[in-house]
């Protein structure tokens, strides 16, 4: 059988008629896929990437610890209880509605409504985490767009 003659030359390696090498993906691909990605988030996280990316903003300069090779991680945690302030804050002065355990089991309402009105303590971990996991990627793309307008600059 004659392979060269059953599909072209090109189709046969990878990535070639997409990317200039195979495997290797344009760093503007990346973040435009990241940034579109990030407008499909769920709910809460698109509630809480607001007060994430402000925080950030605040250490976002040149020199900032955020940019080192390696972050201390005492300080990342100190930017996450930061943002966990900002967020109660936030929930606090929207207000708490009352709650009556009969009122909620009785009521025909969606679970998104139920962990709005869930206590702080009870909810409180998992916002935690979500906020961390936020940061560390917004972190990671800052230094991403940092990386590529130097990379230029360097000798």
């Amino acid at each position: 059988m004659d392979y060269y003659s059953a599909f072209p030359f090109y189709m046969g390696y990878q990535g070639y008629g997409q990317w200039a090498q195979p495997g290797i993906v344009q760093e503007d691909r990346i973040l435009e896929d990241l940034e579109y990605l990030q407008q499909m988030y769920p709910t809460y996280a698109r509630k809480y990437q607001g007060a994430v990316s402000s925080v950030v903003d605040k250490m976002d300069y040149e020199g900032s610890f955020i940019y080192d090779q390696y972050p201390d991680k005492l300080t990342m945690q100190r930017m996450v209880e930061s943002v966990m302030a900002v967020i109660r804050t936030n929930e606090e002065s929207v207000g708490e509605l009352p709650q009556d355990p009969q009122a909620v089991a009785g009521s025909s309402m969606t679970d998104n409504t139920l962990t709005e009105r869930a206590p702080w303590h009870e909810k409180e971990p998992w916002i935690r985490e979500l906020v961390t996991v936020l940061m560390y990627n917004d972190i990671l793309t800052r230094r991403r767009k940092s990386h590529k307008r130097n990379r230029y600059y360097q000798f």
